[in-house]
């Protein structure tokens, strides 16, 4: 039995990344020059794929050093937590997104950009990624308003404190094997009867649908893409946090400024004891279970989830249209389609261009950026993402009523998007309240990055025989767990679920869709190969 589940937690651990990058907040805090390329009517991909690519990255050179003469600097601070600041405009503000990138807003403009890596050769001719957390890739700016687009790029005035870029390994090939492994009906059978002979909070059972598939396979249902190893993460995450709390000396206090804004609005009003928005006065506000396939699309399947189902909330009407998951899926230049992206560039995506009505680009693991209706007979009125935005103001913010915070803004306005690492177990899971093995690689809340690779939609929380949980909706079909739902432990954080919640909001586009009519007629002007 040890041989089995020793088998599945080598194939689990070494994972893939959405992009090969891993920076920290107190690595990105500091002064920074962003150099901004012209600004224009139209926006563009500023040269990234669509979906990105993380092999294939644009040059500053071909999309904002190209036009030397209409350059534009401007100096902005980073300040913790999460305050940004130009000589003209103090009271900006800025988040990491995961350990990937960062968006600063400030001045009545909004930039985003992923942080830059390149990849080496070892003499060995391993290959290896490295993180330059000083510098940012190619990125997007736009004013507030959406009507002002330009691509820039920026570099950090003083490095922090990393001495010599992280080097991160790709896999030696020889582990491939583990992945190659295909799991059988008997070494199911084998791992369901461990789980269940533990008479744990939770139970397991057989999945039929895993039977012949290798675990590189079932890894992607769980939305796991980590090139590094979890071990070797988790101990770069402690020298980094380590290196963190000499330089400030101490942990800063908890200011109010860093408390979700949903708590401060609602303070003093009492929760429910549980609550549910599959089952509010007898209405159902959520979309049916989905399977994702052999995608790893759950940040785009769960962030559209979230936006349908408050959609439904702000009209009362269950049978409103839920919005195309393919749209950001296969179009969006803030994620890697299949191979990952996260729920709150999604959001960010779909408020710069828009939501499209999930009758004009249906579900399809093998799908790509096309239309299936004609936009100028959309009936209506047209909506668009707005406020996304981690609940706390900004990623793994220090604050103690985390759970809290996540209770009052799922009650007041609907699902929202967590993100967990859950263990090897959890693909096994069938009812229950689930609790991950004892796991190393889960600080509390708080630590500047926490790693999770599934997204999952939080959709009510409750308590049962004195357990507190969570309740929330997988992408696994509904042969899987509490017909396609499980819930977890709440006020734990077990399996970091309550480290990342990610929100946003549905809003009617004042441009009545001209952002997603742009897009397609650009998106038909590019070559072929750009436009793939």
């Amino acid at each position: 039995m040890q041989l089995v589940f020793g088998l599945l937690l080598a194939a689990l651990q070494p994972v893939r990344a959405d992009l090969p990058v891993h920076c920290l907040r107190h690595e990105v805090v500091g002064d920074w020059t962003f150099v901004l390329g012209p600004l224009g009517d139209r926006r563009t991909s500023c040269g990234h794929l669509r979906p990105d690519d993380q092999d294939i990255q644009p040059t500053r050179l071909l999309e904002v050093d190209k036009d030397s003469a209409s350059l534009k600097k401007v100096e902005i601070s980073l300040k913790e937590p999460n305050t940004a600041e130009t000589a003209d405009h103090p009271k900006g503000s800025w988040s990491m997104v995961y350990d990937e990138a960062f968006e600063v807003t400030v001045g009545g403009m909004n930039y985003f950009a992923f942080s830059n890596y390149t990849y080496e050769q070892d003499s060995n001719t391993e290959r290896h990624n490295v993180s330059h957390c000083d510098q940012t890739m190619v990125g997007w700016y736009r004013n507030e308003d959406r009507t002002k687009f330009g691509c820039y790029y920026a570099t950090q005035a003083t490095p922090a404190l990393r001495k010599s870029p992280a080097k991160h390994h790709h896999k030696k090939k020889a582990s491939m094997l583990l992945y190659q492994t295909r799991l059988s009906s008997l070494h199911q059978h084998k791992v369901v009867d461990s789980i269940n002979d533990q008479q744990m909070s939770w139970s397991a059972r057989l999945m039929k649908k895993f039977n012949g598939l290798s675990m590189l396979q079932v890894n992607s249902y769980a939305g796991i893409k980590r090139d590094v190893r979890a071990r070797e993460t988790h101990k770069q995450m402690m020298r980094q946090h380590a290196q963190s709390q000499l330089h400030t000396g101490h942990i800063k206090p908890r200011s109010f400024l860093q408390q979700s804004s949903s708590v401060r609005m609602h303070r003093g009003t009492k929760l429910p004891k549980d609550w549910d928005w599959s089952n509010v006065g007898g209405q159902n506000f959520l979309e049916p279970v989905m399977d994702q396939s052999d995608c790893g699309s759950c940040y785009a399947a769960s962030a559209m989830r979230m936006l349908s189902a408050r959609h439904k909330i702000k009209q009362n009407n269950t049978n409103a249209l839920p919005w195309s998951i393919n749209f950001p899926l296969f179009c969006s230049e803030f994620n890697q389609g299949c191979k990952g992206g996260y729920g709150l560039l999604t959001a960010k995506w779909s408020s710069e261009l828009g939501l499209l009505p999930a009758t004009c680009m249906r579900y399809d693991t093998g799908g790509s950026c096309k239309l299936e209706c004609d936009l100028d007979e959309l009936e209506g009125k047209r909506y668009r993402a707005d406020n996304h935005h981690y609940v706390g103001a900004f990623y793994e913010s220090t604050s103690a009523d985390r759970v809290t915070a996540i209770q009052e803004e799922l009650y007041h306005n609907g699902p929202l998007v967590l993100g967990l690492e859950p263990g090897e177990d959890f693909m096994w899971y069938s009812s229950g309240i689930y609790r991950s093995p004892k796991n190393p690689f889960h600080p509390t809340v708080g630590a500047e990055w926490e790693r999770v690779d599934h997204a999952v939609l939080l959709v009510g929380y409750g308590e049962e025989n004195g357990e507190k949980f969570w309740k929330l909706q997988n992408s696994w079909g509904e042969d899987w767990g509490e017909e396609g739902f499980f819930r977890i432990a709440r006020g734990e954080n077990d399996s970091g679920i309550e480290s990342m919640p990610e929100a946003a909001d549905v809003v009617e586009d004042e441009q009545a869709g001209k952002q997603v009519k742009d897009f397609f007629s650009q998106f038909k002007e590019l070559p072929a190969t750009e436009a793939a």
